[in-house]
């Protein structure tokens, strides 16, 4: 029975964690960007905000992008990433052209 338990606590927790991620991405896609092996960003495939490593200066406006989420992850990456982000027109052309720059792109 013990074992039984463990389980169904297991499952639940699981079940906990996909109620969570579903809330963050809204079901989107989610995707990390790796240099290497070190993770440079985060992306989350629906409109919205693009968060820098950098504190924002007093009473700036959140930066905002029509076809991702992202968050830079690395300070001294996040100039080139905001270079491909910026000759890209989609999510998936953005991926293509980090893949092509040498990012490993993984779906989470």
């Amino acid at each position: 029975m013990t074992a039984l338990r463990t389980i169904i606590v297991v499952l639940a927790v699981f079940a906990f964690a996909a109620e969570v991620w579903a809330a963050e991405t809204g079901g989107a896609a989610l995707y990390m960007v790796y240099k290497g092996d070190h993770p440079v960003l985060r992306i989350i495939d629906r409109p919205g905000r693009l968060s820098s490593t950098a504190l924002p200066l007093p009473n700036a406006k959140p930066v905002r992008n029509p076809f991702l989420t992202a968050s830079a992850l690395d300070p001294s990456e996040e100039h080139a990433l905001g270079g491909i982000l910026n000759t890209a027109k989609s999510t998936a052309e953005f991926l293509e052209k980090l893949r092509r720059a040498g990012y490993r792109v993984q779906r989470e």
